[in-house]
């Protein structure tokens, strides 16, 4: 781990060599964008008030089942895109080459089958519901503009973005639901961890406010809650600095800015002292301190989760919604690290065991604390995986699968929601005899976003205003109905 850069260049899980970021030589297009700034006040400061937003012209309120369940989001990213054939659409019937090692097993939910290497989630398939015609409508679009596409909630990416963070970018689901649904208790309204996803140190788009200015940025947490020395950086005061001192240093802050009043006819830098009051509350606040905390949970809960990155990360997932966090994004690793191109059986031998505990047990835990009914629960990636083993496709990356992997794929793959009005135990949309193609309905990431927000009672075409002041609808996709 590398604390200061937010990148993660290897993964350990149980001690063993899981991942290395550099092992995998994509053809990215890397540039410089802006530095992640946090302690002087989340980052840069020029974004819509909560003022503007609500007298922004929300279109007519939506309505129909599943609207307005949710108080809270976890998202379980899978960077990487796994095998939709070997986890949750399994063909057993179609030809070797494409249904891979996976054999289907029974689940708590009747008629309902998934891969074998998922024991755990299949007793707890009641509560979740697949949706197994996930697209892009498009061979390959690689990690990065999947990874937007999907955390975005976009049908088509915004003319002039990039794959690097910028203010050019589409709103992250989670700025979008922090700015809608803000948390008036000292805590952010949405918080990315354990890792912030790169390649090689430069961030993605897809996880920050991007256009609707920077004062909707998610918190931006790196580091394995699994280790003893997990802190939160931006809650640690530095050397030698107290709360008292830490006041007096706002103080003399704001006797500066009393220097300036020139800058006061600006009214993007007039929004900065609301920014800088709230992160001082944040950095300050107990509360906040304690959702972090992990040693007061009991150790048997945690051995429960997993003392490893993934267990780890999803306990303190449950405790940030607990607290009253509305948006939580767990990564599951560094960008890449469910890319199966080669020795597929190998990497599900080494990720699958893990995750199926860790994200099992967060879905007990949320419903023995009552949770679970307002907490909307989605695990899913920006890709899945090409249905013939070892068969390269037309632009994908440079590695192609070895006889044992899978190349990237687009075209059809599969995610998992549960709670917050979910029906459990549902199949929604259908692939084909390879699970490649959709058969029927296919359903886009602004589908995917669209169903987010009808969950937390917020009309998709709701209108507000960029931090140049121009309107945006947030979402034009369409709620995936079958769901509620």
């Amino acid at each position: 781990m590398e604390g200061n850069t937010g990148t993660v260049d290897t993964l350990r899980i149980g001690g063993r060599l899981l991942m290395n970021n550099n092992a995998f030589p994509h053809r990215h297009r890397i540039g410089f964008c802006r530095r992640e700034v946090l302690q002087a006040g989340f980052s840069a400061a020029m974004g819509l008030t909560l003022q503007d937003l609500a007298q922004s012209r929300p279109a007519a309120a939506a309505d129909g089942a599943g609207f307005g369940s949710a108080k809270h989001v976890i998202v379980v990213w899978i960077p990487g895109g796994p095998s939709q054939m070997q986890l949750w659409d399994l063909k057993p019937d179609s030809p070797t080459q494409a249904r891979g090692t996976a054999k289907p097993i029974s689940t708590s939910a009747p008629g309902v089958e998934i891969g074998h290497v998922l024991p755990k989630v299949a007793r707890r398939m009641y509560h979740i519901a697949l949706v197994r015609s996930l697209t892009l409508g498009a061979e390959d679009d690689n990690h990065e503009i999947g990874h937007q596409k999907m955390l975005a909630g976009l049908r088509t990416r915004v003319p002039g973005a990039t794959i690097h963070d910028s203010r050019k970018d589409w709103p992250s689901l989670g700025s979008v639901i922090g700015a809608l649904r803000p948390v008036e208790s000292g805590l952010p309204s949405s918080i990315h961890m354990p890792i912030r996803m790169t390649h090689r140190g430069v961030p993605f788009s897809g996880e920050t406010a991007g256009m609707l200015g920077g004062r909707f940025d998610p918190w931006l947490i790196s580091g394995d809650p699994n280790e003893a020395s997990f802190r939160v950086p931006d809650l640690m005061p530095l050397a030698g600095f107290t709360l008292d001192r830490l006041s007096g240093r706002r103080k003399l802050l704001s006797e500066i800015d009393a220097h300036r009043r020139d800058l006061d006819r600006d009214d993007q830098i007039s929004k900065l002292d609301s920014v800088h009051q709230r992160a001082f509350e944040i950095s300050t606040s107990s509360r906040t301190r304690d959702a972090f905390d992990l040693s007061k949970e009991p150790a048997a809960l945690r051995d429960r989760y997993g003392r490893h990155l993934y267990g780890q990360s999803l306990i303190l997932a449950r405790r940030l919604v607990e607290s009253g966090v509305r948006f939580v994004q767990a990564n599951m690793g560094p960008m890449n690290s469910w890319d199966w191109h080669n020795d597929e059986d190998e990497y599900i031998g080494r990720q699958l065991p893990p995750w199926d505990q860790a994200f099992s047990s967060l879905l007990d835990d949320l419903e023995a604390r009552g949770l679970l009914k307002e907490t909307l629960v989605l695990a899913m990636s920006e890709m899945g995986r090409n249905p013939i083993l070892g068969r390269s496709v037309t632009g994908a990356a440079a590695n192609a699968a070895n006889p044992g992997g899978r190349n990237h794929w687009q075209n059809c793959w599969s995610m998992a929601f549960a709670g917050a009005g979910i029906r459990g135990g549902t199949v929604v949309g259908k692939s084909d005899e390879l699970a490649g193609f959709p058969d029927g309905d296919g359903y886009y990431p602004n589908d995917v976003a669209a169903t987010v927000y009808h969950a937390m009672g917020i009309d998709p075409r709701t209108e507000v205003r960029d931090y140049e002041s121009r309107p945006i609808v947030i979402n034009d996709g369409t709620p995936i109905r079958g769901l509620f």
